[in-house]
């Protein structure tokens, strides 16, 4: 897979990366998020410091990412289910 370098701005300060070509788009997504995030906790909160802006934007972010990992392994336990409860019912009859 082919390397390319970008530049992304997170809480006001760039940072080059290098990334596999295929990984920009969602490096690009994440950035948005965290600074989002940052936005978010700037308005409604007391936090001032960047160090705890970006620590607590962070946190926010991961807690959504893993539970929408939590959510989609539920969603395919439930299908694994249904379909070993089906199996069962064929059997059944």
């Amino acid at each position: 897979m082919e390397e390319r370098s970008i530049r992304v701005e997170l809480a006001g300060r760039a940072y080059p990366l290098t990334i596999q070509g295929n990984e920009e788009e969602n490096v690009r997504r994440a950035v948005e998020e965290i600074n989002e995030s940052i936005t978010r906790l700037k308005a409604n909160y007391p936090l001032t410091d960047k160090q705890d802006l970006l620590a607590m934007a962070a946190l926010e972010v991961t807690v959504r990412a893993l539970n929408s990992t939590t959510t989609r392994q539920e969603a395919e336990t439930d299908v694994a289910l249904g379909a070993i409860e089906r199996l069962l019912a064929d059997l059944e009859v």
